[in-house]
This record gives structure tokens, C-alpha cells and sequence, in this order.
């Protein structure tokens, strides 16, 4: 026995249109005759085909998400956050993990448009020029979550990358700290515009910065080692690293440790994001939290906004110095 929508239409007693209008909701139905429809469909366990749905419509209920990795704890949170938000609209997410290619992205939002998504939540930062050849590929509403892409008019929603950043160094160095290290990302948002907040804050304290002390890399565990390593090679070393994720700061805080190094009383180390094991690390991380789940929320609600056709702004969410264990006073110093 096939059942289709011709068939559950001779079992109500009415057209295939009028079963096609109430699964839709695309027109108003009497609530007798609704209830009779959802009756066979209930009976029969009848679900439409989704693309021939999608097709009618002009909807697929899918959003595409692209990720520069769903090993790292923050993607992944985030990503558990889109996906959780998304089923409440009744919408599914198809995640692509692009790592660092560009060309591999591109090939990811020429399959978002074949499967016929929605729009798309962007995770990973690209120059402008990128994003508008990724725009022109897939010609499909988009928004970008905790990336900054300078010059992009899309909506985004994070959290004030320069702000943050200026945040935690202004709390080392009120704490007594004038020998700090930091280690960077590539990108505008964990490079340049957290940057700017790590420099703007010595110069507000009229402090000089030992760019010795200053490396730039991938936000992840063996980057964290590795760069911290180069730091520490030396005799003349900081008192306190700023790492601008917490993945990069746990990576830091294992090489130090490894080499002896007591946290916090030899050096202090801060992180960025406030990821799950950053209050399961021993000690437990200084970092600046950002609410990864509320952005991730934000991002699907302001993707359905567009998609509907409303205008929708900027959204910037609070961030906020986390003290532990990691750091502490110099010198006397109070925080």
C-alpha cells in the first residue's frame, strides 16, 4: 500500500490540495476539516516528502553551518547551541567543517544550495573578499556568529572582541603584572581587533610591551605548547600570558607545568571564551567568558528573521572577566 497525499486525501474525503494546505499552513482551514486530514495522517503515520514540500513552498527547514573545526570545545558548543534553537523553529542544521581551506568552504556552500537550505550561520572568519565570493556561491541569507569581518554589512552577533580583550590586560596589569605575554590568532576578530585591546590597555597604564612576548597562531591545545615554548626560551620571560582562547592558555599552561613552572606563582595565564574544561583544568582558568550558547541562540533567531524578510542589526552580547586560579596579584597589587 503506498501511502501519499493523493491517498490520505481519498481516506478525509477531500482534495490533495486541501491535505497539501493543511500540512502547510499555507492557507486557512476549517478546524472540522483539519481535524479530519490530521486524523488519516495520524492513522497512517503519512510524512510528505521534505523536498517536494520544500519545493511547493519555496522552504526546506534546513540552515547550513560552517565551522572552521568541530573537534575545538567552542565550535562545538556553539554548534550544540544552533542545533538545540533550530529544533524549536522546526528546523534541522547541516554542519560542514571547513578547517583552514577556503576552497573546501566554497565546495560546502555549493552543496548548502543544492540541498536547498534556508540560509546559512557563518563560524568561520574570512577577508571581505572571501565572504563576497562565498555570497555570490550560495546567494542565500546568512549571518555570522563570533566572527568580525570588517566591511561585511551581514548581521553578526558576539561579543566586543577589543572590549574583552582590553578587559583581561587591564586586570593583569592592575594586579601588578608589567611583564605580559600574549599569544594571538591570524584573524581579525582573535587577531587585530583583540590586539587592539591588548595594546591599548599598556598604553592607557603607560606601559611599553615586549613584542618578544607576542606570538600569533591556531587557537588550539599543541599551538598553546608550542608558542609558549618560544616565549619562554629565553632568560627574559613574562609574568602573566593573555591567550585569546582557552585552548590555546590550557596548551600554555601544560608546557609550563611540564617545565616547572608554578601557576600562579611563577607565572599567571588567562584564556578567552570560558569552555567547559576551563573550570575543570587544575588550576583553574582566569578567562574572559563570552556566552557561547546565547550566540549561538542569537545566530538562529537572526537568521529566521532574515529569512522572513525583517531587517535585523548588529548584536553585541556582554563579556566578562572570570577570576581563578591561574592568576593572581604582584607585588602587592590588588585586582
Amino acid at each position: 500500500m503506498s501511502v501519499d497525499i493523493r491517498f490520505i486525501a481519498g481516506k478525509a474525503g477531500v482534495s490533495p490540495s486541501t491535505v497539501s494546505r493543511v500540512l502547510n499552513g499555507s492557507k486557512a482551514v476549517s478546524p472540522a476539516l483539519q481535524k479530519r486530514v490530521m486524523e488519516q495522517v495520524d492513522k497512517y503515520n503519512y510524512r510528505p516528502n521534505l523536498l517536494a514540500r520544500g519545493l511547493i513552498i519555496n522552504k526546506s527547514n534546513l540552515i547550513g553551518v560552517v565551522v572552521p573545526s568541530v573537534s575545538g570545545s567552542f565550535h562545538s558548543k556553539m554548534v550544540t547551541s544552533i542545533e538545540e534553537t533550530a529544533a524549536l523553529y522546526d528546523y534541522n542544521v547541516i554542519i560542514t567543517n571547513v578547517r583552514t581551506s577556503f576552497e573546501r568552504e566554497k565546495e560546502s556552500l555549493e552543496v548548502f544550495r543544492e540541498r536547498r537550505v534556508d540560509g546559512i550561520i557563518l563560524l568561520h572568519e574570512n577577508t571581505l573578499e572571501e565572504l563576497k565570493i562565498l555570497e555570490g556561491i550560495a546567494r542565500l541569507p546568512m549571518v555570522l556568529a563570533s566572527i568580525n569581518i570588517p566591511g561585511s554589512k551581514l548581521p553578526t552577533v558576539g561579543v566586543d572582541d577589543e572590549k574583552a580583550a582590553y578587559d583581561m590586560t587591564a586586570y593583569l596589569l592592575r594586579t601588578g603584572h608589567r611583564r605580559i605575554g600574549a599569544i594571538f590568532n591570524n584573524c581579525h576578530s582573535l587577531g587585530v581587533l583583540r590586539r587592539r585591546g591588548f595594546l591599548r590597555a599598556f598604553e592607557e597604564c603607560h606601559v611599553s610591551c615586549n613584542p618578544l612576548w607576542v606570538r600569533e597562531g591556531r587557537c588550539d591545545f599543541s599551538t598553546g605548547e608550542s608558542l609558549c615554548a618560544q616565549i619562554f626560551s629565553g632568560y627574559d620571560t613574562p609574568s602573566a600570558l593573555f591567550c585569546v582562547s582557552d585552548e590555546l592558555a590550557i596548551g600554555a599552561v601544560n608546557y609550563l607545568l611540564d617545565h616547572g613552572y608554578r601557576i600562579p606563582e611563577d607565572v599567571c595565564v588567562a584564556g578567552f571564551d570560558d569552555i567547559p574544561l576551563s573550570s575543570l583544568l587544575r588550576p583553574k582558568l582566569t578567562t574572559v567568558r563570552q556566552p557561547i550558547e546565547e550566540i549561538g541562540r542569537e545566530a538562529v533567531r537572526m537568521l529566521l528573521q532574515v529569512i522572513a524578510g525583517k531587517p535585523v542589526d548588529h548584536l553585541l552580547l556582554p563579556h566578562q572577566v572570570i577570576v581563578r586560579q591561574t592568576t593572581c596579584a604582584r607585588g602587592g597589587a590588588r585586582a
